[in-house]
């Protein structure tokens, strides 16, 4: 089962994400991808498995963006 990753992929396409990396950072003839290749693979990972990797840090360092902040029981924050 792909799940959410040809969205991913074509989203990635349509921004152009591995062809803008790929010509701010050549590669060198020996490698088997190039940087955009890798970049793109990262996003797709993060994109379909963001919960898995990123509850402890969101909690840590995004906690206002990714939840409301915690009230206290006389209801101010």
């Amino acid at each position: 089962m792909l799940g959410a990753l040809p969205v991913v992929a074509d989203f990635c396409r349509k921004l152009k994400i591995a062809d803008t990396v790929d010509a701010l950072c050549p590669v060198r003839d020996l490698a088997e991808l190039t940087h955009g290749q890798v970049i793109e693979a990262m996003i797709a990972n993060r994109l379909t498995s963001p919960a898995m990797t990123c509850n402890g840090w969101s909690a840590a360092w995004a906690a206002g963006i990714t939840r409301p902040p915690r009230r206290s029981p006389t209801g101010s924050p």
